[in-house]
């Protein structure tokens, strides 16, 4: 028996620790159920919400009047493959993603290395930054894929996806409407020092995260440019460190907004809107929301 639950509270389930009810939450152990949470949300015609760490998601106060999918338990699992490939599940860490990987004494996960989250939400998003020892060079997650299984929300049937047939684009895989259940990356070998080396470099150009000393999102908006980063736009339109309500725009980073204590949504929102305003009228470029509003 599928087990469901009702009005539970998505402040619980996202690191930013904001969120209603939700009309139906359920946590799939396997394909099956998942194939049947999927199926319930169509038969009841509700909106289908995927959760993995809760990482990049605003939820509202007023809740989620859909059914909310957890991936975790019996989808956090990787598999080595022949020829360097490992089969990833999106409910795995990330962390574990490359903690396994190294062991393995397989590179090209290390600049995952600090990241928060599941593998699933990093494969949605095309997780990634820019390269430690060659900055005009983007490392993502797109770059490391071989295929992706996926359902079809629309039809409730698998598909396996190649790489060359999935939209990737900065911070998108394109892959909406679906719901990630494995996906294949192609990896190579290399000397265990070598991959602890870049591990820890990637590790510590994100040691600043450890300064927002509040729940986050992660960041707020997509990088309109790699010149002009979001966040510096943000910074250089005097509102780092802006407040509405428990939220505020980081100190520490001004593409984080963070909950200070009791933020709402609306309070987040309000914060939005006023960097998207700001930066607008000051350099006349308008910011993409990152965020995942559910």
């Amino acid at each position: 028996m599928l087990r469901r639950e009702y009005g539970k509270l998505l402040s619980r389930h996202t690191t930013l620790k904001i969120g209603g009810p939700v009309f139906c939450w359920i946590e799939p152990e396997n394909i099956n159920d998942l194939f049947n949470a999927i199926t319930i949300a169509g038969d009841v015609q509700k909106d289908l919400a995927i959760i993995g760490a809760g990482s990049n998601i605003l939820a509202r106060e007023q809740g989620f009047d859909g059914i909310a999918v957890y991936l975790g338990r019996g989808f956090d699992f990787i598999e080595k493959e022949e020829d360097d490939i490992v089969r990833v599940g999106p409910g795995l860490p990330v962390s574990l993603l490359v903690k396994k990987t190294a062991e393995w004494g397989l590179t090209g996960c290390e600049f995952l290395a600090g990241i928060p989250g599941s593998f699933g939400g990093a494969l949605f998003m095309n997780a990634g930054t820019r390269d430690i020892e060659d900055p005009n060079r983007m490392r993502e997650v797109k770059d490391i894929v071989v295929d992706v299984d996926v359902i079809n929300v629309k039809n409730i049937k698998k598909e396996t996806l190649k790489r060359k047939d999935i939209p990737f684009t900065y911070r998108s895989s394109g892959l909406d409407g679906r719901c990630v259940i494995s996906g294949r990356l192609k990896l190579e070998k290399a000397g265990e020092e070598i991959i602890r080396k870049r591990m820890g470099s990637f590790v510590k150009s994100r040691e600043w995260m450890k300064k927002l000393g509040f729940p986050s999102a992660g960041s707020v908006f997509k990088n309109p440019d790699s010149a002009m980063p979001a966040g510096r736009l943000i910074e250089e339109s005097g509102l780092k460190g802006a407040r509405v309500g428990g939220a505020e725009i980081s100190k520490a980073h001004a593409n984080f907004i963070v909950n200070t204590g009791g933020a709402t949504s609306k309070d987040v929102m309000e914060l939005i809107e006023l960097a998207r305003k700001n930066v607008r009228d000051k350099f006349g470029i308008e910011l993409e929301l990152e965020l995942k509003l559910i």
